[in-house]
């Protein structure tokens, strides 16, 4: 068997296991070429998003490429850390949801999971609110029902992540 296949059937037969064993599974085909995050942080993303999303009975996200290369385009701009690191800029341009952080991939879903408290305790829950801009609005973003895809960027001092329908 050629190292091709044979890599082929080890993929297949470690889903298997872990499907028969009641986990689940995520599947990605990007790339460093798409974007900077790591498969590994790519499954931490996604499942830590889709366990925050169930909680808020919103269904689950899917990693979707052409999003993460998006989002990786505006982590790489300089615009978004116009002052340098630890500034964060939103991008102009898209139109869909996004949160950025200061934090690494791997840590970022949790720190704006983290907003939930302040959302709970908020009875106004507006996102054009002070709350929402200050407060709460990354976790907002990764509850709302209307997106089903993410994808993000990332480099030294900026994770970029963008929510679509």
């Amino acid at each position: 068997m050629n190292k091709p296949t044979w890599v082929r059937h080890q993929v297949v037969a470690a889903m298997a296991a872990g499907l028969m064993a009641g986990g689940t599974m995520f599947a990605t085909s990007a790339s460093a070429a798409v974007s900077d995050v790591s498969a590994s942080d790519q499954q931490t993303i996604v499942t830590e998003t889709n366990t925050v999303r169930k909680d808020a009975s919103a269904p689950p996200l899917t990693w979707d490429d052409s999003v993460a290369k998006d989002a990786q385009a505006w982590a790489d701009n300089p615009d978004s850390t116009p002052s340098g690191p630890g500034s964060l800029k939103h991008s102009p341009s898209f139109n869909g949801a996004e949160n950025m952080s200061t934090v690494g991939p791997s840590g970022a879903t949790a720190q704006w999971a983290a907003e939930k408290s302040k959302y709970d305790a908020d009875p106004n829950k507006d996102p054009n609110s002070q709350g929402y801009k200050t407060q709460w609005g990354h976790y907002w973003n990764m509850i709302q029902s209307r997106f089903t895809k993410i994808g993000c960027g990332a480099r030294s001092g900026v994770t970029v992540c963008w929510y679509k329908p």
